[in-house]
């Protein structure tokens, strides 16, 4: 071990007398921010495993790993950019764009890619709801409650889903509480006024006899939503959720059992073509129980994680306050059992995993599809080694398969009850170079595949809070395709930057895609789900300052577009086009002020039957307080949107030929923790 050291200490030494200063302190600066000197010294690192930590003598970290860190949206950098939902919260990060049928009902999209192609996860499971399905179904879960945002990328995918072209978006509430702090809590207010109302979320964490103990509760009553061009009726937004949770440590084992309630009254607007004439209100409940058990072994920081979830989601769509449209009724059940290994052979950061789930849906109302019991079983490995002169690659690989049982219904088509089987496999590899101190080189390539939904196989009918009249198809078979990625980041003195460019080739993408025709009974557009081949691409770029302290920038712009493969090689639906967005700042110990910009283009490339948006631009303006007092953090967050209320039209709402997006908006975020 010593000479290895010496042997590293003469070669950084070496290398010194040949680059200057100031790209010796790029590369260190860059380094520690990352996280992590894995290629040369042995040292502490922290691998998050759900909500406990592992402290280990040797990196597990891949490179590109600790360098996606610092994209975490977390802390002061999570308040800040705090707001409706959590796709609205993310918006501006790469390769982001928002799904949307009025503020409630908004959903991340990433490269373009939507629905089941994005899976989000709550606490390292599933997060249970229907928002995958339909664009008027909300997100259940409360933004403000949130500790940790992250958007997964590369390999790492793999561990919570097949869909490697897209992504997992995972929020982090700690609901199991293995911190053993005395105590801690926090309490925050938001408020803002193109939507009228407030927000809160009341937390706190103490330890009792080695027991720590959690207890939340949240509220968020918010009022129709302003435009440029008016009110937009029937946008309001009413959310409750609580959660408490306990954790118990004896010696190398952890335990730990949560549950936690979410309840959503929100409305989707009507009164126009195409609408409902009274708009649809919805209601959701969804109710998560969740136990986990940890094993540490003393000798190595090799650890055994397992998480059991118990889901029950409900979801009512009133036409009238009487008469219930749609009603669907969710019971999912997930095992999850997860090894981790720090080091084996060649390999490093070794994760081995099964995850067993068995799914029942139930619809109700004006609805069409045959009650169905799913069941899904999948193994998957994600592991690192290092190669030479500065290569580091990891693999990763997820097999299962997927199994529909659809009932026979009275209001289902009986030609589609149909079993349905999928044998499912996915793999990734990553390949990550130091090219030169402080600047890597890395590249992806996947294979996607992802089974069919219920609704996708067995839906025949209208949906009319989505506007639709929605046909599956229940001999679909299974997505697939191939993608590469390839990035480079560069951590400098003064600036960081970060550019990529991304390419997936479908052989059998599902989508849901206008006809032309008309259900007159229902006076709906006909939407049809089919595979066809396909081509998307993309890229985007990032930059910004090192600097903690005085002056601060930053910009990013993302682009994606998307190739059926026919005659004509026409456009795929439902594209966002490219999106900018920039921010300046300047940062005193205590306060941040600064003020940003965000601009999108034209889409004029469309589907058949897709209406083109037009570009918009906005200027907003942040002003921040931060200070301790006592043992207590204060925080005072003032943020400006659309301080020019533009006409602001986004492409993938199904609003936007009815009404733009929200107009002038000032909120506030106030945060006391202790």
């Amino acid at each position: 071990m010593t000479t290895m050291m010496n042997t590293n200490i003469t070669t950084i030494t070496n290398t010194s007398m040949i680059m200057n200063n100031t790209l010796i302190r790029a590369v260190m600066g860059s380094l520690l921010c990352g996280g992590f000197l894995h290629f040369s010294f042995a040292q502490e690192f922290i691998q998050d495993l759900g909500n406990s930590t592992v402290v280990a003598e040797q990196s597990s970290e891949t490179i590109l790993n600790g360098l996606r860190e610092d994209e975490v949206l977390k802390d002061e950098k999570l308040d800040r950019k705090i707001s409706t939902t959590i796709a609205e919260t993310i918006k501006n990060e790469p390769d982001i764009a928002i799904r949307s049928m009025g503020p409630a009902a908004a959903r991340p999209v990433i490269k373009g890619l939507s629905g089941s192609h994005v899976t989000l996860t709550e606490d390292g499971s599933f997060c249970g709801d229907m928002s995958a399905t339909s664009p008027d179904h909300a997100v259940a879960s409360e933004v403000l409650t949130a500790h940790k945002l992250r958007i997964t990328r590369g390999p790492q995918i793999l561990a919570q889903s097949f869909a490697t072209a897209g992504g997992v978006i995972q929020v982090n509430h700690q609901d199991i509480p293995y911190d053993d702090s005395l105590f801690y809590g926090y309490i925050a207010n938001y408020a803002e006024t193109v939507q009228p109302g407030f927000a809160t979320v009341i937390s706190a964490n103490t330890s009792v006899h080695g027991v720590s103990l959690k207890g939340e509760v949240s509220a968020r009553n918010m009022g129709d939503m302003e435009t440029s061009k008016g009110t937009l009726k029937n946008t309001d937004i009413e959310n409750k959720s609580i959660a408490i949770g306990a954790a118990y440590s004896l010696e190398r084992f952890k335990f730990g059992a949560s549950f936690r309630s979410f309840n959503s009254d929100y409305g989707i607007p009507g009164g126009f073509i195409g609408g409902h004439p009274n708009g649809v209100d919805i209601e959701l409940s969804k109710r998560d129980f969740t136990l986990q058990g940890l094993y540490i072994p003393a000798a190595r920081p090799d650890t055994l994680n397992v998480i059991f979830r118990y889901n029950q989601y409900h979801h009512k769509e009133f036409e009238t306050k009487k008469y219930v449209g749609a009603e669907f009724a969710v019971n999912q059940a997930n095992l999850r059992i997860e090894k981790f290994i720090a080091n084996s052979g060649p390999f490093f950061g070794i994760r081995l995993g099964t995850e067993l789930d068995s799914r029942s849906v139930e619809m109700g109302g004006y609805v069409f599809t045959p009650p169905t019991n799913s069941y899904a079983a999948s193994l998957f490995s994600i592991a690192s080694l290092n190669g030479w002169d500065g290569l580091e690659i990891t693999l990763s690989a997820r097999l299962g398969g997927a199994f529909f049982r659809p009932h026979e219904s009275v209001v289902a088509d009986k030609d589609a009850i149909e079993d349905r089987n999928f044998a499912l496999w996915a793999f990734a590899a990553e390949f990550s170079q130091i090219v030169a101190p402080g600047k890597f080189l890395t590249l992806d390539v996947f294979r996607i595949t992802r089974a069919p939904t219920i609704e996708e196989l067995y839906n025949q009918g209208p949906h009319l809070a989505a506007y639709t009249y929605e046909r599956g198809y229940h001999k679909l078979d299974a997505e697939s395709g191939y993608g590469a990625e390839l990035e480079f980041r560069d951590y400098g003195e003064h600036f960081n930057w970060r550019a990529s460019t991304h390419i997936t080739w479908f052989l059998n993408h599902l989508a849901p895609r206008a006809t032309g025709d008309t259900n007159w009974s229902q006076l709906l557009p006909i939407y049809q789900v089919s595979g066809d081949d396909a081509l998307l691409m993309g890229a985007s770029a990032s930059i910004e300052t090192s600097a903690e302290q005085g002056f601060y920038a930053q910009a990013g712009a993302s682009y994606v577009c998307g190739f059926y493969q026919n005659e004509n090689w026409s456009d795929m639906p439902q594209i966002p086009p490219f999106h900018f967005h920039a921010e300046m700042a300047y940062i005193w110990q205590h306060v941040r002020a600064g003020f940003n910009t965000e601009f999108a283009l034209a889409q004029n490339r469309l589907d058949r039957y897709e209406q083109r948006t037009p570009g918009y631009i906005t200027f907003g303006a942040l002003l921040e307080f931060h200070w301790a007092l006592t043992h207590t953090n204060y925080s005072i967050i003032l943020r400006g949107d659309n301080l020019f209320n533009a006409d602001v039209r986004n492409h993938l709402s199904r609003l936007k030929s009815v009404m733009p997006e929200k107009g002038r908006n000032i909120s506030i975020l106030a945060k006391v923790e202790i």
